[in-house]
């Protein structure tokens, strides 16, 4: 049986998908530093934050506004001397 997936459904997971991508990224690229950070580290942090809010729109859902904001937050918790 195949499960129909409506619009905000699929922009949903799609988001999901990039949140992981995210988190995944900041720890392959900075939890080896062990918070010996330098200020190109900081930049490319904060350009990659830039970009992905930048250019992820929520589509006025709020879970999916929470999700972006939840996953900021909890990357700025663990990197927040990168930030």
């Amino acid at each position: 049986m195949r499960v129909s997936l409506n619009y905000h459904e699929i922009l949903e997971e799609t988001l999901i998908e990039k949140l992981e991508w995210l988190k995944e990224e900041f720890e392959i690229i900075f939890a080896p530093k062990t918070g010996k950070f330098t200020i190109k580290d900081k930049k490319i942090a904060n350009d990659i934050i830039d970009y992905v809010l930048e250019h992820t729109y929520v589509y006025n859902n709020i879970i999916m506004l929470n999700l972006l904001n939840e996953t900021v937050e909890k990357i700025e918790k663990k990197y927040g001397n990168l930030l």
